[in-house]
């Protein structure tokens, strides 16, 4: 099946134009406001790189950012040349909300949760604090690169 290839009107040449193009084996798209063709440039990355890179760096990511920028910054300039420095906190937050949940559905099996609300409120701050600091502990504050 033959890929259906979306085309582009331009006013001014009252004319459409395919929005991209292959040239000599490199890839261009068409800018819809100047009407150029630009290189789409390839980062080179994998699927599953490419889809961290579509989500924001969260809680956790920062947390390893600034553990690294106290503990190791003569190696940020490698990880950003090498687009780790973007990466790497993007896989630290996906492994630590995974090991969270984890952990918060360990601690309501092991820890029955009370009825009362002052009950409530110490169990739930008692489980944030465990389950924080071992995630902490365990994935973020770790020397990657």
């Amino acid at each position: 099946m033959k890929e259906e290839i979306r085309q582009i009107w331009c006013e001014e040449d009252q004319m459409f134009y395919p929005e991209t193009k292959t040239e000599n084996g490199r890839t261009y798209r068409l800018d819809p406001e100047t009407f150029v063709y630009l290189e789409e440039l390839s980062l080179g990355l994998t699927e599953e790189e490419e889809e961290l890179m579509s989500n924001p760096i969260g809680y956790y990511g920062r947390a390893w950012r600034r553990f690294m920028e106290e503990n190791y910054p003569e190696e940020i300039p490698s990880l950003k040349g090498r687009l780790k420095w973007e990466l790497i906190p993007r896989q630290i937050d996906k492994e630590a909300e995974e090991m969270a949940w984890n952990m918060e559905q360990q601690y309501a099996r092991n820890n029955p949760r009370p009825t009362t609300f002052l009950e409530i409120e110490k169990w739930e701050k008692m489980k944030r604090l465990e389950v924080n600091h071992r995630v902490m502990e365990d994935v973020v504050l770790q020397h990657r690169g």
